[in-house]
């Protein structure tokens, strides 16, 4: 019995347990991704809003495509893969955006 303890509590074994994990190389890249994601979607706000003074109308629409890519596209590393299903959400839900976006440029005459 005392070997089989010996063996379980061994400074060997134990050790195994200290160290630390190694994160991969995908994780940075993919938070870089995410970031360079989020930051180009925060412009395209930033655009509409200057090129339509009542895109204030689109507000919904906006509130839920942030917070669409601020869960398929998280800062943090808890996530570091991407579900297809979230992003063709997230393309469903620009390309509504975009429609949007044409007809009001229409109603603007297209200045």
């Amino acid at each position: 019995m005392t070997s089989r303890l010996d063996e379980l509590f061994s400074p060997d074994r134990l050790r195994q347990n200290w160290q630390l994990p190694i994160i991969s190389a995908s994780q940075p890249a993919q938070l870089e991704l995410n970031l360079d994601i989020q930051t180009t979607y925060h412009e395209l706000q930033r655009l509409v809003a200057e090129r339509f003074l009542d895109a204030c109308r689109l507000s919904v629409k906006f509130d839920e495509l942030t917070e669409e890519i601020k869960q398929t596209f998280p800062l943090d590393a808890a996530i570091t893969t991407v579900d297809a299903k979230q992003k063709e959400a997230i393309v469903s839900m620009l390309e509504q955006l975009e429609d949007l976006l044409w007809a009001m440029d229409l109603a603007k005459g297209g200045e």
